[in-house]
């Protein structure tokens, strides 16, 4: 079950697994601007997952840019702020930017506590504006981060940045993504209405892989089934998962978000099982 905990000034889900022979491991959950936790939870069963495998999972809430009136996906979208560049490009940025990173590194600490769950085993996972975060997080918290699973976003962690240590990555996107182009493009803001252009993802990824350590130039590891995993091989795994015929969708999620604006949802891969089967073998 999970249960809201409040965390100075603001809050987050949190599931705590029963008592176990060892210390259980966390999962980070980061929803898309626009969402809420429980959103997040509805569109990706993590809590359930959670609750089959026995590990400790949160997932925080974002601030929309007025936190004085309800969040609301069109007209008051919360967000996370992922830093350089962010999402501007989509939504006005807020008048006074909340300190997301120390809120989120205060969760870390807060869940772990709470749940008894092991500090070294701390995953974070993160969807659109979720995964941007995830990208941030695990760049500036690297030493608290044992892998991290950005699911249809950007890096947006600039060139060069120096992390304390690389983590283990696994990144998902889908082929018929309208929001998040593979190949880049002209991309219409589901707030603004206006045409902006994006970058090719392998742009973003090969700047991750270099953060990391690793080649910029991925190598393909297998092809089938409509999915297409490249591997970019460095001091630790970082591998990208492209899903055939799946547009802005959490792989394998209800598919919730309006297909007009998001694209086709897919069952083809089901994200959560494939992140908590990557994640669970990570120690930072």
């Amino acid at each position: 079950m999970l249960t809201r905990v409040a965390l100075g000034g603001r809050s987050y889900l949190l599931f705590t697994p029963p008592p176990g022979p060892t210390p259980p491991p966390l999962v980070v959950v980061l929803h898309g601007a626009g969402g809420t936790a429980e959103w997040a939870d509805g569109e990706t069963g993590w809590s359930a997952t959670a609750a089959r495998e026995g590990f400790a999972l949160a997932l925080p809430d974002a601030l929309p840019p007025d936190p004085a009136k309800p969040p609301k996906f069109l007209t008051n979208a919360a967000r996370w702020d992922v830093g350089s560049g962010g999402d501007e490009d989509l939504l006005d940025p807020p008048d006074a930017r909340p300190d997301d990173l120390a809120f989120l590194s205060d969760v870390l600490t807060d869940a772990t506590r709470r749940a008894g769950a092991d500090p070294r085993r701390v995953s974070v996972t993160g969807f659109s504006n979720g995964a941007a975060m995830a990208f941030r997080v695990a760049a500036e918290l690297s030493d608290r981060v044992a892998a991290v699973a950005p699911v249809a976003g950007y890096c947006r962690v600039p060139e060069g940045f120096r992390t304390a240590r690389p983590v283990p990555t696994l990144y998902l996107i889908g082929a018929a993504d309208p929001l998040v182009p593979v190949r880049g493009g002209a991309v219409r803001s589901p707030w603004k209405h206006r045409l902006v252009t994006r970058r090719p993802v392998a742009e973003s990824l090969g700047r991750w892989a270099r953060i990391l350590g690793c080649s910029p130039g991925p190598v393909e590891e297998s092809d089938a089934g409509g999915v297409r995993t490249d591997a970019y091989p460095g001091p630790v795994p970082f591998r990208a998962v492209t899903v055939e015929g799946l547009g802005h969708h959490w792989p394998g999620g209800k598919g919730q978000l309006n297909p007009r604006v998001a694209g086709p949802p897919s069952a083809v891969l089901n994200a959560t099982a494939v992140i908590w089967e990557f994640v669970r073998e990570y120690r930072s």
